[in-house]
């Protein structure tokens, strides 16, 4: 990854920690282990899954057709 490839997704990192932050209960930031275990949640339920959505639409405009027989 480029210096300014690392730059920017750090940028982008710290927008999504804010939005996810600002929509964190309060009572889930307490401690390293509520934290952890509320960020990993947001992770596993929005993050994950629109990068998983984002790879697997780039696959598939990469993945020459199949000529139909």
């Amino acid at each position: 990854m480029t210096p300014s490839d690392q730059q920017q997704l750090k940028a982008y990192l710290e927008g999504a920690a804010e939005i996810i932050y600002r929509n964190t209960d309060p009572t889930e930031l307490k401690t390293f282990e509520s934290i952890e275990k509320a960020l990993r949640q947001k992770i596993l339920e929005e993050v994950g899954p629109e990068l998983g959505s984002f790879f697997f639409q780039k696959h598939q405009e990469l993945k020459p057709e199949k000529p139909e027989q």
